[in-house]
C-alpha cells in the first residue's frame, strides 16, 4: 500500500526510510499544514510535499494511506483526529527487527522501531510511537504516547498523552497517569496523577489545564 507521511522533520525522514526498507508499504509524499508549504517543486528525500488539500486532490483517502509522523503528543494527536475525519486509513510500521511476541495488540498509525522489546500480553493504544522501548509482559500504553529509550517492568500501565524520556523507566504495577511527561533518567516506583511533570532529581511539578501543551513542548527539550 501507498503511504502520505504527515511531517517533514527528522522524525518523518527516519520514519519514511523505515517504511521503505522493512515494510510492505511505499512513501509517495510528504504532507504538512498550509501555512508551511514551501515553493512547488520542493521535495524531501526525492519526494512532493504537499499541503492537506492537495494530498487529498492527489492521494485520495480510497487509494492510500497516511502516517502522522511527528513527535510531540498534543501536535501528533490533532492531526491523527484531522486525517481520521477525512476518511483516511493509517499506515502502522513495526520493525522487522523489533523483539515482539504474536500476541501484541496495537491501534492505529503506530510506529515501533527496531530497538523494541516487547513481552507478551502487551497493548499499544492509537497513536503511539515507540523508540527504543522495552516493555514488560501484562503492559498496556495508552492512546497518543511516547516511549523514548525507556524501561517498563511487568504490568505498567501508562496513560494517554504521556512522554517518557530516555532512560526513565517504571516499577512493575504502576499506573502512569494521562498528560505526564517523565524526564530522562527518572525511576517512578509508585502511581502518578494526571498532568505532572517528573523530572530527575525527582519533582513534581503541576500543569496546568491552559499551559499543558505548552508547557510540554518546551520541558522535554530540557529534563
Amino acid at each position: 500500500m501507498k503511504v502520505v507521511i504527515y511531517g517533514t522533520g527528522k522524525m518523518a525522514e527516519f520514519i519514511c526510510y523505515s517504511f521503505n526498507n522493512d515494510s510492505p508499504h511505499e512513501v509517495v509524499a510528504f504532507c504538512v499544514d498550509e501555512a508551511y508549504v514551501p515553493e512547488p517543486g520542493t521535495t524531501l528525500l526525492g519526494l512532493p510535499i504537499l499541503s492537506f488539500y492537495q494530498v487529498s486532490e492527489q492521494y485520495p483517502k480510497e487509494d492510500y494511506l497516511m502516517h502522522i509522523a511527528i513527535g510531540r503528543n498534543s501536535a501528533r494527536e490533532s492531526l491523527y483526529y484531522k486525517v481520521k475525519e477525512a476518511g483516511y486509513g493509517f499506515a502502522n510500521y513495526i520493525s522487522s527487527k523489533a523483539n515482539l511476541w504474536p500476541d501484541l495488540i496495537v491501534g492505529q498509525n503506530i510506529f515501533i522501531d527496531q530497538c523494541c522489546d516487547i513481552q507478551p500480553f502487551v497493548k499499544v493504544g492509537n497513536n503511539c510511537m515507540l523508540i527504543g522501548a522495552r516493555i514488560g509482559h501484562h503492559s498496556t500504553i495508552g492512546d497518543n504516547v511516547l516511549l523514548s529509550g525507556n524501561i517498563l517492568a511487568g504490568n505498567v500501565t501508562v496513560g494517554n498523552n504521556s512522554f517518557l524520556g530516555i532512560n526513565s523507566s517504571v516499577k512493575e504495577d504502576v499506573f502512569i497517569g494521562n498528560n505526564n511527561i517523565i524526564g530522562a533518567g527518572v525511576f517512578v516506583t509508585k502511581n502518578t496523577e494526571e498532568d505532572v511533570i517528573i523530572s530527575n532529581p525527582p519533582t513534581i511539578q503541576r500543569i496546568g489545564d491552559a499551559k499543558r501543551f505548552t508547557l510540554f513542548h518546551k520541558t522535554a527539550q530540557v529534563l
